[in-house]
């Protein structure tokens, strides 16, 4: 099995500048149209680093390659998230104190709290599904079409 460091960094400088893109985009765009791109940084650096992948190695991920890079990919993508939000609560934060204090009071409310996790898990489960799915059976595909001589896992 190869190191997949080198995958991970380059999903999180793709995932990082494409939300820096979409979040131009969805300052631009109506409300509901923005909402829909909330998931589009993911799945282009997804799909960049899997034509990456496939180009370095000529074949398909294994299976435990799959399972590393999909929750890798998760882990990067919802921590940069967390860390975004703390960091822009941070900035406003410091102009307005009231604003950190609201969100901690919205912490502690149970209804404020179930309402987060369940956006977070109806975006968190599909990506994750769409992630291991794409690096199985898609990624054979295209690696049979990309290298026909080469016998895919």
């Amino acid at each position: 099995m190869i190191s997949l460091r080198l995958y991970y960094v380059w999903f999180f400088i793709i995932c990082l500048l494409s939300t820096l893109l979409v979040g131009i985009l969805a300052a631009l765009l109506p409300y509901p149209l923005a909402t829909m791109l909330t998931a589009l940084p993911y799945l282009v650096a997804m799909i960049v680093v899997l034509f990456k992948f496939l180009k370095q190695n000529r074949r398909a991920p294994t299976q435990q390659e799959r399972k590393r890079l999909t929750f890798g990919f998760s882990l990067i993508f919802w921590s940069y998230n967390a860390i975004g939000l703390l960091f822009g609560m941070y900035i406003f934060a410091r102009k307005d104190p009231a604003i950190w204090q609201n969100f901690l009071l919205s912490l502690q409310q149970p209804p404020f709290l179930i309402t987060v996790l369940v956006m977070w898990l109806m975006l968190a489960i599909p990506l994750l599904l769409i992630s291991y799915w794409f690096y199985g059976a898609q990624a054979q595909r295209m690696a049979m079409k990309m290298f026909p001589s080469n016998t895919s896992q």
